[in-house]
């Protein structure tokens, strides 16, 4: 069920009545894509400061009352979107809402409470980032891959920002944003849809629209050629990340059904011991130890197609990159054949299935593409879709995408 209330807020209700349980999500148009130079990170951190209450409900009322429930609760903010959720026993559906509403509008920004929280956003930083190579690797890929893209900077923001942020950004970006007409209620599980939607009219209704700003588009220029950054540091392993910069869903003018090839190409790349990577990189070889592919069709704007292998220890990355463009050329060349494609088609598809088993897994893919793309009819169409992916397909899309001018990559070695 679907629909959109007077304020703009859309909703999305899902039956499961396999448990008596009920998962509550909102999801707000805002991540990370949205900031600018000099304010990164204000996505996140206004996530944080979401769970220090309102003047209804202070400090951490919100979070006991839902654990005394039974329920549990977190958010996460992406690239895209912020979100926010709660799990918890059907019957009490009525008290996430009641405390989610509430703090949509009502959410009070202490200067004592910022200051508190900015440091510990920057100690994750800290220990996910600086201190990972993987973290140092990931945050330069995506800072060199894109020159103007909003995908340029981090999600948790440069330090620096966060060094110079005070709580008046993170009150504006919360009164620009937070708002009926910019988010989406997704609920799924053991639930009536008429009681439901009452519900949701009743806490979410008098919510006032807001004057949504207008969003800039930040267009990618052109790439000449591969980027290649290398990284030293001390007494790390190595590592790999490539990223090739290819369309999305939403992206214009393109043949959709390139998307789906795409995932495809990923899957023949590292779903399951007998893909490519792991298959020649792994086992044969002997070079790496992990070997991994990723790409999100459904992202705001253009992703990256993702592949990072963690190297055996001595091994040379110069001598893995040589191996893996060999993996390449392959599919650039050759038809897959009919027996790994349909091999491949079925993980893929059973992949998908198997999470949806997950009531909460359900609703992200929903609050997902509602809020990146806007259309969740393409769920369905998705097995359909992937289906009919053709081994020419993906030939096509290997030779079209997987090149040079459109390839970043980030090597990290010991430090000489």
């Amino acid at each position: 069920m679907e629909q959109t209330l007077e304020n703009g807020l859309q909703v999305i209700l899902k039956k499961d009545k396999r448990a008596p349980v009920v998962t509550s999500h909102i999801w707000y148009k805002i991540g990370s894509a949205d900031e600018y130079s000099g304010k990164t990170g204000l996505s996140h951190a206004l996530e944080h400061m979401m769970f220090k209450g309102t003047k209804k409900y202070p400090g951490g009322i919100f979070s006991q009352t839902i654990a005394k429930l039974g329920g549990k609760e977190n958010a996460f903010t992406s690239k895209d979107y912020t979100a926010y959720y709660q799990t918890l026993p059907s019957q009490y559906l009525e008290h996430a809402l009641k405390f989610e509403s509430d703090r949509m509008n009502n959410l009070v920004i202490k200067k004592e409470d910022f200051l508190k929280e900015i440091e510990v956003i920057k100690e994750e930083r800290r220990l996910r980032t600086d201190d990972q190579p993987e973290g140092v690797a990931y945050e330069q890929l995506y800072a060199s891959a894109y020159n103007n893209s909003s995908y340029h900077d981090p999600i948790i923001g440069w330090m620096e920002d966060l060094n110079a942020m005070s709580e008046q950004d993170i009150s504006d970006w919360y009164d620009n944003w937070y708002a009926p007409n910019n988010a989406t209620v997704v609920i799924v599980g053991d639930i009536d849809f008429k009681e439901t939607l009452q519900l949701i009219k009743k806490y979410y209704g008098p919510k006032k629209r807001v004057k949504i700003q207008d969003r800039t588009i930040r267009d990618e220029p052109v790439q000449y050629g591969a980027k290649e950054i290398s990284i030293q540091i001390k007494d790390k392993p190595s590592y790999i990340i490539m990223g090739y910069k290819v369309p999305s869903l939403n992206s214009k003018d393109i043949d959709t059904s390139e998307c789906y090839a795409l995932s495809v190409l990923s899957g023949i790349l590292s779903s399951g011991q007998n893909s490519r990577l792991q298959k020649i990189l792994v086992r044969d070889k002997k070079v790496a130890s992990y070997a991994d592919s990723g790409y999100s069709m459904f992202s705001r704007n253009d992703p990256l197609f993702l592949i990072d292998i963690n190297p055996l220890v001595g091994e040379d990355t110069e001598k893995i990159q040589k191996e893996l463009d060999a993996i390449i050329v392959d599919l650039q060349t050759n038809l897959v054949h009919k027996k790994e494609l349909d091999r491949i088609k079925a993980q893929v598809l059973a992949s998908e299935v198997y999470q949806r088993d997950s009531i909460d897994y359900q609703a992200r893919i929903l609050g997902m593409i509602k809020t990146s793309i806007g259309d969740i009819s393409l769920i369905d169409k998705y097995t359909e879709n992937i289906n009919k992916v053709t081994a020419s397909q993906v030939r096509s899309v290997a030779k079209k995408y997987l090149v040079s001018n459109l390839k970043t990559i980030v090597t990290v070695n010991d430090e000489k």
